[in-house]
């Protein structure tokens, strides 16, 4: 008979199926443990890069607000240069020595003297602008100008401005000063109120 040397014991295969399945789970139990070996490092390897990400994030944004907070006092020391120019402390003290009452002595002054107001009123209102936008902080402004000694001498002059253009002229740097005053209200010592 041709099938005669195939002829298998049943008892046989299976007894060396039983074999090659028990060794086909062992290495598969293997092959798991070093998969759960591989997956535990590459775990723990993406979450160190996890960290390490949010640590240059961190650095980052810390580096991009003292580089805002450096362009900040860059452009606050260039308002103060041109406040020391010698053109601008001409006007300066072109508007300290007016003592105009009214607008109409504004308007009777030399175009030059009338200038000097705009010049000064348009240095306030950029300090104006920048404190309103929290570039600069109300303390430095106060620190390097003279906001409410400018706004007082000048008021006249202000208040015409504001009349002849509804409202609307140097509205920031009214307003800086408004809140210098306040922030000044705020910082007065309470009246000692006692019972005798």
């Amino acid at each position: 008979m041709i099938f005669a040397p195939l002829d298998l014991s049943f008892g046989a295969l299976e007894s060396d199926v039983t074999f090659v399945s028990s060794i086909a789970i062992i290495l598969g139990a293997v092959f798991v443990v070093f998969e759960l070996r591989d997956n535990k490092r590459m775990l723990e390897a993406m979450n160190e890069q996890a960290k390490a990400a949010t640590i240059q994030a961190r650095a980052s944004s810390d580096q991009m607000r003292l580089t805002n907070e450096i362009a900040d006092m860059d452009m606050i020391m260039r308002l103060y240069e041109f406040a020391n120019t010698k053109e601008f402390q001409t006007s300066w003290l072109t508007v300290l020595n007016s003592n105009i009452q009214s607008y109409a002595e504004f308007e009777k002054m030399p175009r030059d003297e009338q200038v000097a107001f705009y010049q000064v009123a348009s240095l306030f209102e950029s300090l104006g602008v920048l404190a309103d936008r929290k570039i600069v902080t109300l303390a430095t402004v106060e620190d390097m100008f003279l906001t409410e000694t400018a706004w007082e001498v000048m008021r006249p002059f202000m208040d015409g401005v504001n009349a002849k253009l509804g409202g609307e002229g140097f509205y920031y740097f009214q307003k800086l000063r408004d809140e210098i005053a306040a922030s000044h209200r705020s910082q007065q010592p309470a009246p000692a109120t006692g019972s005798r």
